[in-house]
């Protein structure tokens, strides 16, 4: 557990580098601004209702990028800069050092909610009333937990895939396009039409999408979509864990680094 613990602080250290606070807190900046200038504003004022999309528009837009930037090198850089080979030298075993990863997984991604809502749950304070900036908080932490966890999970997997940060980068943008929600949408769309696919089995398939998913898994109004919303993230998120571990797991380390 010692070992765990160290690599843990060292990964999570790694993890919260310059980059990634300037990444969020630019993006949560983007957020405030986007809720003034867009109608969440009004919403509030006039009603005191906070629109999903007031909040979430930039992360669904830019989401993406923003949470694999995070993750992409999580263990590419240590294999590029022979730290891996060196921490497997000293008697540490993969499964440990694997076991760190998801750990700084689950907690950096916890704080990423975090970064990003402060920012505009103090406007939403400010402007209405704390009671409604605690409920929404409350109502779209947990989704949003998850819908991070899910990219944080897939750039763990592209980081071991990828074995090079370069190459990893380009699987991430990539990646990122595809998985836009409103893009997604047009493709699941579009394979529907093709296909002759119902309503429902298309609305099914778009929930593959995160952003879409989160959608979902905020609302509890319809039972039924945020129990598949909530299996969909469970099981995409130990899915990708499980594949990054053996694909980890039985890849060669040693004198990897350039």
């Amino acid at each position: 557990m010692r070992t765990i613990f160290r690599l843990t602080c060292r990964d999570i250290k790694h993890a919260l580098s310059l980059r990634t606070f300037g990444v969020w807190i630019v993006l949560a900046g983007i957020t405030v601004f986007f809720f003034f200038t867009s109608n969440g504003r009004h919403a509030l004022v006039e009603t005191n209702q906070v629109e999903f999309m007031s909040i979430f528009l930039p992360q669904i837009i830019f989401g993406v990028w923003a949470v694999m930037s995070v993750y992409f090198d999580l263990i590419s850089a240590d294999r590029e800069h022979n730290v891996l080979d060196c921490i497997l030298s000293s008697g540490v075993t993969k499964g440990q050092v694997f076991t760190a990863k998801l750990i700084t997984t689950a907690v950096i991604s916890l704080l990423l909610s975090f970064i990003y809502l402060t920012p505009i749950m103090t406007v939403i304070a400010g402007l209405s009333d704390v009671s409604i900036a605690a409920a929404t908080v409350g109502k779209y932490l947990f989704p949003f937990w998850g819908y991070i966890m899910v990219f944080a999970a897939m750039g763990v997997v592209i980081s071991v895939l990828a074995r090079s940060s370069k190459a990893a980068m380009i699987w991430s943008l990539a990646c990122g396009l595809i998985l836009m929600p409103r893009f997604f949408i047009l493709i699941v769309d579009s394979i529907g039409a093709v296909f002759n696919l119902s309503e429902k089995v298309v609305n099914n398939l778009s929930l593959i999408s995160p952003g879409v998913m989160m959608e979902t898994l905020s609302n509890l109004n319809n039972i039924e979509s945020w129990i598949t919303a909530t299996v969909g993230f469970s099981i995409s998120v130990v899915l990708l864990f499980v594949i990054a571990y053996v694909v980890f797991k039985n890849q060669d380390e040693y004198n990897y680094g350039e």
